[in-house]
């Protein structure tokens, strides 16, 4: 059986260098299959943000960047890619990064009265997050001006959000602890008054072992079960289950330990592992198509990434706690046919996988 590390090393591809000096592409799957996967950046601070007037009369005067990322672990993403918003867990504070107007404003730990964890931007850009020590959803506008929000005081220890505007709710995954029992999806209305609670600790359908992360899209709630190494998919309405997307194994298509969940417009979904460091695409029928990434510390590998955030545009954002900031990918080459297991996309990865 090839182990996902091998693979790693084998599907990643590196492009060569037009000419001497110039930058190297790194590109997902090989050479000389299409790529469809292309880094692109990293960001850890304003430093990073292209055109940051603040970077360049910082760096003429010597002085270090400011509000440098040291672990994040959530992150989300206006859907036009305006505005990135990152949560640290070492650091307790809320960044926005500007990308277009190449600045970062922070919200400090004090002002979300704790340290928050999971975030998520809603359809009319607001920024919703999860302050666990409080037991707090806290919700922000986007340019981060007004702050509410409202107490859980039903969840044990609450650490991941996901909002449906359009149904007006709040879905918060509590993965209270190894012996606690209150590993369950806790929803709400948008004022935060308690609309119903999902699931218990176990590893049956409907059931869950620290449900890190989770995402809405289509009707649909789905929930990194982290460690029964899955990903669920419950209807949204209901909470009843309807699917399940990956086993613990060391394949691809496997998990060991997923986490972040984002969709691109062609409605694909994407898983990262922070055992594997990588992240795996899968169709909507829950097929695998494709992953990237891997460990390493150099630009474009990962070391236990956590959340993933996509934009409009199909720009991947993966939270990469380990090396202190956050990679950029743009997913390329790609259509909605590409979308189909049998595709070129997948055809790769599918037989690799044996």
């Amino acid at each position: 059986m090839m182990r996902i590390r091998g693979l790693i090393f084998a599907v990643l591809a590196v492009g060569c260098a037009t000419r001497s000096g110039a930058r190297r592409d790194v590109l997902w799957p090989a050479p000389p299959a299409t790529a469809r996967i292309r880094f692109v950046a990293t960001l850890g601070s304003e430093e990073d943000l292209e055109g940051s007037m603040r970077s360049f009369w910082r760096a003429l005067a010597g002085s270090s960047a400011a509000h440098h990322l040291y672990h994040p672990v959530g992150v989300a993403v206006a859907r036009d890619g305006s505005r990135l918003y990152v949560t640290d867990q070492a650091l307790g504070e809320l960044f926005a990064f500007d990308l277009t107007g190449h600045v970062v404003t922070v919200v400090s730990k004090e002002r979300l009265g704790g340290v928050a964890i999971g975030v998520c931007v809603d359809d009319e850009g607001d920024v919703w997050t999860v302050v666990p020590e409080r037991k707090t959803v806290v919700r922000l506008s986007g340019d981060l001006s007004s702050l509410s929000g409202f107490e859980i005081k039903d969840a044990d220890r609450p650490t991941t959000v996901a909002v449906d505007r359009a149904a007006g709710r709040v879905f918060v995954g509590d993965t209270s602890g190894t012996q606690g029992e209150g590993h369950a999806v806790r929803v709400y209305d948008l004022a935060g008054k308690p609309v119903a609670t999902w699931g218990r600790k176990g590893a049956g359908p409907g059931e869950f072992f620290f449900p890190t992360f989770v995402a809405v899209r289509d009707g649909k709630l789905y929930v990194a079960d982290t460690l029964n190494a899955r990903v669920q998919v419950l209807d949204a309405g209901t909470g009843e289950p309807v699917a399940v997307v990956g086993e613990r194994g060391d394949r691809i298509g496997n998990f060991d330990k997923p986490k972040g969940l984002a969709f691109d417009t062609f409605g694909n979904l994407y898983v990262a592992d922070s055992f594997w460091s990588n992240v795996q695409i899968f169709n909507a029928r829950g097929q695998v198509l494709l992953f990237f990434g891997g460990r390493g510390d150099s630009p474009g590998f990962l070391s236990n990434p956590a959340g993933i955030a996509i934009d409009a545009k199909n720009r991947i954002y993966v939270a990469n706690p380990l090396n202190f900031r956050i990679e950029i990918y743009q997913l390329v080459n790609t259509s909605a046919a590409d979308s189909d297991a049998q595709s070129p996309l997948a055809a790769g990865t599918q037989g690799a996988n044996r």
